[in-house]
């Protein structure tokens, strides 16, 4: 009983750190691109996914959190309690084809808990970012309007949108599972920019607030070996609210030249989702993933000042083998991980896709010489745009670091 409430208090202390210190800052990109839309996808990842290339539609939860299905949560084992705590850093060297430039940012990057308290479904809550916003713009030149004078600015954003997220999942058929999941998405995007005219400095800033609900439909089909999972996740209405505050400064005073408060923008839209995924167990130490996602962003009809948004495609592999995971042995029982990511990207500048590609490498280290307490560590190296023509190239470097703690909960002591 004492080690149960241990337990519980670590579980505590942890979210509201967590959530204390997440609240404050979420850069944890330094991509170009993060200037358009509500910034690029997060790298944030739960329990070992990052280092598989960003599957698991098809995997299950027998030892760890899976968050690509919610149906994955009917393979909890009873009775027992998942934790999962994670940091990101990112490193991005910038490439415009004349100049480039090293970025990078870093935070914590979730925290999850899932459970199955009587052996007929598992439950799951998941808080992590979903966007993440981190650009800056040096020396941008901008004509004043009637006159031949130009006048230079520099441009930061940063922030994003968040996700809390509720899995449910359960058993359908014997081989069948189902699970359904509702994410609030919430956030705010900093811009910050700064005028210098003559001995003065003009500071314009805009914060970009977004709300919204989504929600995703999973299955997983169990046969031999082979699992096969399909995710749908519904699009889903961002509402969007924008404050705005300008201000002066000078050698002798500082001045608030305008503020304004709560003023309605245009909603952004996200779109519907589809996932396909396989996993394969070969020879009981080996493990392959596949996974295939498409985003009908075609049908938001949205566009942005430089570009359009058009449907996006992912395909991603990844595979972990293991010596032996029921072995004495410590060495043995270390998880090695690769993957692979291939994603078309969704926004089109001068008819060309900004496309992502990049590859992972992972270990899952185990916790003394329990059999569902892990280490997860993962690096991946990726690519984005190009220097051709506008776009710019951006090579990134990243790494996941995840704590997978289990314990067994929802048992009656028979003995005092």
């Amino acid at each position: 009983m004492k080690m149960k409430k241990i337990s519980i208090y670590f579980v505590v202390v942890i979210i509201f750190t967590f959530s204390n210190t997440y609240s404050q800052t979420n850069n944890l990109t330094g991509s170009p691109y993060s200037l358009f839309g509500l910034g690029v996808e997060s790298n944030s990842n739960v329990g070992k996914n990052s280092g598989l290339g960003k599957t698991g539609v098809a995997s299950g939860m027998e030892s760890q959190i899976n968050i690509y299905n919610s149906a994955s949560f009917a393979t909890i084992p009873q009775n027992i309690f998942y934790f999962d705590i994670g940091i990101y850093a990112e490193g991005d060297n910038v490439d415009s084809g004349k100049d480039d430039e090293f970025r990078g940012g870093g935070n914590f990057s979730n925290l999850s808990f899932a459970f199955n308290p009587n052996g007929k479904y598992g439950i799951g809550l998941t808080l992590m970012p979903a966007t993440t916003v981190g650009y800056a713009l040096i020396g941008v030149e901008t004509e004043i309007e009637g006159t031949d004078q130009k006048f230079k600015s520099n441009i930061t954003g940063s922030g994003g949108l968040n996700a809390i997220r509720l899995d449910y999942g359960r058993n359908l058929f014997k081989n069948m599972n189902m699970g359904f999941n509702i994410s609030y998405l919430f956030g705010k995007i900093d811009e910050n920019e700064i005028i210098l005219l003559n001995n003065s400095m003009l500071n314009i800033v805009k914060e970009n607030y977004y709300r919204g609900v989504q929600f995703g439909l999973g299955f997983q089909l169990k046969q031999n070996n082979y699992n096969w999972g399909l995710v749908i996740d519904s699009p889903v209405v961002l509402k969007a609210n924008k404050d705005t505050n300008i201000g002066k400064n000078s050698d002798s005073d500082n001045v608030i030249i305008e503020s304004t408060l709560n003023e309605s923008i245009d909603d952004f839209i996200l779109p519907l989702k589809v996932k396909l995924g396989m996993s394969a167990v070969l020879n009981k130490n080996i493990v392959l993933n596949l996974d295939y996602k498409r985003s009908f962003w075609d049908m938001t009809d949205q566009v942005d000042n430089i570009g359009y948004y058009s449907d996006q495609d992912i395909i991603a592999f990844g595979t972990e083998y293991t010596i032996d995971k029921e072995a004495l042995n410590y060495w043995k029982r270390i998880s090695f991980r690769a993957g692979y990511n291939y994603d078309s990207g969704y926004l089109n500048v001068n008819d060309k896709k900004i496309r992502t590609n990049s590859l992972s490498l992972g270990l899952g280290l185990p916790i003394g010489y329990t059999k569902k307490n892990y280490i997860n560590l993962s690096y991946t190296y990726g690519t984005s745009g190009s220097t051709k023509g506008i776009l710019i190239e951006q090579n990134f470097n990243s790494i996941n670091l995840n704590i997978s703690l289990s314990d067994i909960w929802f048992v009656r002591r028979k003995y005092d």
